[in-house]
C-alpha cells in the first residue's frame, strides 16, 4: 500500500510555476536536456522526410509522448539537487544510488513496450486504411482529411493513442520521480503512480491535459518546441510527486523489527 497526501484542484497550475523556477535556476541544464531531445526529433524526422516517410512523423511525434517520463531522469534530478540546497550539476544523473538503476530500468521497459506497442497498432492501421497511399506527408495530408479512409485513420488512430496514452500516463506520472527520490521497486511506484490519478481524477486529468497541450505545442514546429516544453513538463512532474508526497506502507518485516526495537527500549 502507498499513502498520497491530497492536493489542491488548481495544483498543475503551482506544478507548473515550480517547473519555472526549477528552469530558472539552471536555465543551461534545463533547455541542454530539451536541445538534445530536439536534435534527436529533428534527425528522424529528417531521416523519415528524405525517405519519403513524412506521414510516419506524426506517429513517432506521438510515441515520443510515451517514453518522454523515461527520459526526463536527469532532469528530475536537477529539481532533487534545488530541494536539498545544492547546486545541480552536469553529471547528478550518474549519482543516483545504483540499485535504483535496476528499477528504473525495468520501468523503462515497460514504456518502450507501450512506444513499441502504439508502433505496431499504427502500422496496422496504416495497412488497413491507406492501402496504396503515398506515405510523404504532403500528399499524405489531403488523404487524410478529404478521404473517407483518411479520416477514418485520423480518428480510429487519434483514439486508440489517446487510450494508450492515458494508460502511459497512470503508470508514469508519479512513478519516474518516486523512483528517483525514494528506494522503491518499479511496482510500489506504478501503485503511487496509478492510486493519485485514482484517488484524484479530477486534478490528474486536468494535468495530463495541460501535458497533451504542452507536448502538441512542443511538436508544432517539427518539435523545435520540446526544447522548452519537455523540461518545463519534467520539473513540473517532480513537483507533482513531492505534492502528493507517496510513502510506502512498511513491509511486515520492517513492522516486527520496529516492534522489537521498541520492546527492547
Amino acid at each position: 500500500m502507498v499513502t498520497l497526501e491530497k492536493v489542491r484542484r488548481d495544483a498543475p497550475w503551482a506544478w507548473i510555476k515550480g517547473a519555472i523556477d526549477d528552469m530558472a535556476a539552471a536555465p543551461f541544464l534545463s533547455i541542454g536536456y530539451g536541445v538534445v531531445f530536439t536534435v534527436i526529433g529533428l534527425a528522424i524526422t529528417v531521416g523519415l522526410w528524405s525517405l519519403g516517410q513524412g506521414a510516419v512523423v506524426p506517429v513517432m511525434m506521438g510515441g515520443f509522448a510515451l517514453v518522454a517520463p523515461a527520459s526526463a531522469i536527469g532532469i528530475y534530478r536537477i529539481s532533487q539537487m534545488r530541494d536539498q540546497g545544492k547546486t545541480p550539476g552536469l553529471w547528478d544523473f550518474w549519482s543516483i544510488p545504483k540499485g535504483r538503476f535496476t528499477q528504473l530500468a525495468l520501468l523503462s521497459v515497460l514504456m518502450l513496450v507501450f512506444f513499441l506497442t502504439w508502433a505496431r497498432l499504427a502500422q496496422m492501421m496504416f495497412a488497413l486504411f491507406t492501402h496504396e497511399a503515398d506515405f510523404r506527408l504532403d500528399s499524405f495530408l489531403p488523404f487524410l482529411f478529404t478521404d473517407v479512409q483518411g479520416v477514418m485513420l485520423m480518428v480510429i488512430g487519434t483514439l486508440v493513442g489517446a487510450a494508450l496514452a492515458l494508460v502511459a500516463f497512470m503508470v508514469s506520472a508519479l512513478s519516474f520521480p518516486m523512483m528517483v527520490d525514494q528506494d522503491v521497486d518499479a511496482v510500489t511506484a506504478v501503485v503511487a503512480s496509478i492510486k493519485a490519478v485514482k484517488d484524484q481524477p479530477d486534478v490528474m486529468l486536468v494535468w495530463a491535459w495541460i501535458i497533451a497541450f504542452a507536448t502538441g505545442a512542443g511538436l508544432a514546429l517539427f518539435g523545435v518546441g520540446i526544447a522548452i516544453t519537455f523540461p518545463l513538463i519534467a520539473h513540473a512532474s517532480w513537483r507533482a510527486y513531492k505534492d502528493f508526497n507517496p510513502r510506502p506502507s512498511p513491509s511486515a518485516k520492517e513492522v516486527e523489527a520496529r516492534l522489537a526495537e521498541k520492546n527492547q527500549a
